[in-house]
């Protein structure tokens, strides 16, 4: 919007300065008229770019960095828990609970520390093969699942293959690097 402003005043600008140039010679000399309006089509062509500098510095100064973006995106996630498979298994995966500001409930699905999935999903009580109780995730592009137990502090990951894996606890900072991963850094 500032852009198209600053476009039309300059262009607007380069008319006025014709017309007035215009208006001064009178328009008997035709070497005066052709030296006039390359030296508006000048002035307007500067004016263009100085207006451009302008939009484009107001544009960057609207900008955020991408420190800044990533901030503001956690700012507004609250941590409701996370679970990784243990050290010793044999397969590394790791699942991070949000809760955004509209209430909204956030899983990001981890493999092997790449991100494969992660968004607003649907959840629902789902039973193990060995008959334990989990919340099946209904995801993106696959369906996982978790369980804590009382401690908080452990449970279980079901893999998108349907595979049982005993978790422990992952750390609130290690959940929201996942978050930046999804954020592209």
């Amino acid at each position: 919007m500032k852009k198209t402003f600053i476009r039309q005043f300059t262009a607007g600008i380069a008319c006025v300065s014709v017309i007035a140039a215009l208006s001064a010679c009178g328009s008997t000399a035709a070497d005066t008229v052709a030296e006039t309006t390359v030296d508006a089509q000048e002035t307007a062509n500067a004016v263009q770019e100085a207006a451009d500098a302008v939009a484009d510095a107001a544009d960057e100064e609207n900008m955020m960095s991408f420190e800044d973006e990533v901030k503001a995106v956690q700012d507004t996630l609250t941590f409701m828990g996370a679970l990784k498979t243990k050290d010793d298994a044999d397969k590394k995966v790791d699942i991070a609970i949000f809760r955004n500001d509209d209430g909204d409930v956030i899983y990001i699905y981890s493999e092997n520390g790449e991100v494969v999935d992660y968004g607003m999903y649907t959840t629902e009580d789902a039973k193990t093969d060995d008959g334990r109780d989990y919340s099946k995730i209904i995801g993106g592009m696959d369906t996982y699942g978790y369980y804590f137990n009382e401690d908080l502090a452990s449970g279980i990951i079901v893999d998108k293959d349907g595979n049982v894996y005993d978790a422990v606890e992952l750390t609130e900072d290690d959940a929201r690097a996942f978050v930046t991963k999804t954020l592209g850094g």
